[in-house]
């Protein structure tokens, strides 16, 4: 069994890219932005985020979040205790993952978007980084996404740069293009590195 961490930039592709090679390895993900959304969904996990944001500038009340987004890139000592709280629960989800499928495929697709930031500890045998210049980042972000200028600048300033990740990379995948030119490039790596 081969572990295959799929990291990168925001808005650089890595979802899709996950997606592609689950389906063309026909190998289990875990997806760490899905753990996080279903974490964030649970109402204890809820108060104490919004005690932390209550406790870092933020607004006591209801549960808002773009505003804890927004606040997580504006302070950095929330950001961090925000990270303290979630990354191990999701640490514990992607063991359990692992531990139940080990024995039953030949690949396990790990996707941790913060892989290098946090240093998530997760044992792999290959790190997949999916890229895009910081242009195209900024352009999905604010067009594609909606964000302000400001905060999309924000989360890449938080980010170790694409450069940086590239260089820590043992695959990369570069998403700059059209659609096609992405897919291409999954299946390329399907058939010629996995198989």
């Amino acid at each position: 069994m081969n572990t295959i961490a799929i990291t990168g930039g925001i808005a650089c592709g890595k979802s899709r890219v996950a997606e592609s090679l689950q389906s063309g390895l026909e190998a289990p993900l875990f997806s760490s932005d899905a753990c996080v959304a279903e974490l964030l969904s649970d109402s204890d996990i809820q108060r104490q985020v919004l005690e932390l944001f209550a406790q870092n500038g933020g607004q006591d009340g209801v549960f808002d979040k773009s505003a804890i987004r927004k606040r997580a890139f504006e302070n950095s000592d929330f950001r961090e205790k925000l990270e303290a709280l979630i990354h191990p629960l999701v640490y514990e989800r992607v063991v359990d993952f692992l531990g139940n499928r080990a024995d039953h495929t030949d690949f396990l697709l790990v996707e941790v978007p913060l892989l290098y930031e946090v240093n998530f500890p997760l044992e792999r045998d290959l790190d997949l980084i999916v890229a895009a210049s910081p242009a195209t980042q900024v352009e999905r972000l604010t067009s594609i996404r909606g964000l302000d200028l400001r905060v999309a600048n924000q989360i890449l300033s938080a980010q170790l740069s694409i450069d940086e990740k590239i260089r820590r990379a043992d695959v990369v995948v570069w998403n700059d293009g059209s659609l096609e030119a992405l897919n291409l490039q999954v299946e390329h790596l399907v058939r010629r590195c996995f198989s």
